[in-house]
């Protein structure tokens, strides 16, 4: 009910840290919930209210391929998000996430394959919905390890948009409105909203 009360008088956005749709990134990232959590809420929130709904996501996670990167947008795609922002996973000091880079067992993305995956996922993802972030941004410099890039504000949206414009690749150019998700099937099949998929 307050979420629609306020919805009433005013925009309303909500945004969840989804982060992954696969919960074995979720699991190293030790988020603390599910991908079918993050399914769960988004449909509860568009179908009991009218607030807009964003979601974060992050690339640069171990293991994580195209076709996740793929999938990922395709499932977004068939939700009711109207808008996502992109992290890219870095490094800061004394976390465990540290302890693993200082071991040398992870080593998170340079700008380049970064902005490979974000274009590929852009690619796919709905013209129709916004991209508001293409990459974190490490508010707490001093504390970050790597990638030293996090460090520049415009540095990594800049580089993304010039590899677009020099490829002559857009948001959407590969989006099928038909495409299906074996990963959002996958998904629903657990989530108690069916009513809503």
């Amino acid at each position: 009910p307050l979420l629609n009360e306020t919805a009433e008088k005013t925009y309303l956005l909500v945004e969840l840290g989804t982060q992954s749709f696969f919960n074995e990134h979720l699991e190293f990232l030790r988020r603390g919930h599910s991908a079918e959590c993050s399914l769960e809420a988004i449909l509860k929130l568009s179908t009991r209210s009218s607030v807009d709904i964003g979601i974060h996501l992050m690339f640069g996670l171990p293991g994580e391929t195209d076709e996740q990167i793929i999938e990922t947008a395709r499932i977004i795609n068939r939700l009711p998000i109207s808008n996502v922002k992109l992290h890219n996973l870095h490094v800061l000091r004394d976390t465990p996430l540290a302890k693993l880079y200082q071991a040398g067992e992870f080593s998170p993305l340079e700008l380049e394959p970064y902005a490979e995956r974000v274009v590929l996922f852009l690619r796919h993802l709905s013209p129709n919905i916004a991209v508001q972030r293409l990459a974190a941004i490490a508010s707490r410099w001093e504390e970050l390890l790597a990638p030293q890039w996090t460090r520049h504000k415009m540095q990594s949206a800049e580089f993304i948009e010039k590899m677009l414009a020099e490829r002559g690749l857009m948001q959407g150019d590969l989006y099928d409105a038909g495409a299906r998700s074996s990963q959002f099937e996958l998904l629903s099949q657990h989530v108690p909203i069916v009513r809503s998929l």
